[in-house]
């Protein structure tokens, strides 16, 4: 069974970090390569800029099997839609049901809104996870982060 926390103390926070540090490189370096895993580290998941995300209304959850954290989640919610910024987890989770068990969540939380999240067009992994959950490739975005790098993403939506 997947249990989530809410990230808000101090050890929530350091457990995140860790989560982060474990499992973006093993996620996103055959993807994108080591240095802008790196650079998007130090610049979009450092502890700095995930306590400004939580302050101005992201949430962040802590996903956990038996009391080991494997994974985190984050999402964002307005009136009419619900965007899920993350959802990562450890590679000994997979098979297990746990993404489907965090999208049935999410889908519930969005119940009448518009499920929204961005994905890396090389990601085919999740790509293919996205649309067998019933999400719609809406659109692109390629944006420049910074030190040559660029996202280049699909916007994939679902109504809930």
């Amino acid at each position: 069974m997947l249990n989530k926390t809410i990230v808000q103390s101090d050890q929530d926070y350091q457990t995140l970090i860790n989560l982060i540090q474990r499992i973006w490189p093993e996620v996103f370096e055959p993807i994108i390569g080591a240095a802008q895993v790196n650079y998007m580290l130090a610049h979009y998941q450092s502890l700095e800029v995930i306590t400004k995300e939580i302050q101005a209304g992201a949430v962040y959850l802590i996903l956990e099997e038996e009391g080991r954290s494997v994974g985190y989640t984050a999402y964002e919610e307005t009136d009419a839609q619900l965007y899920l910024s993350k959802l990562y987890l450890d590679h000994t989770t997979r098979g297990k049901g746990y993404a489907s068990a965090v999208f049935d969540w999410y889908e519930t939380l969005a119940a009448g809104k518009t499920l929204h999240l961005n994905v890396n067009k090389d990601n085919q992994q999740a790509i293919a996870v996205y649309e067998h959950r019933g999400f719609v490739k809406v659109g692109e975005r390629v944006a420049d982060i910074g030190a040559g790098f660029v996202m280049d993403d699909y916007i994939f939506e679902k109504r809930c």
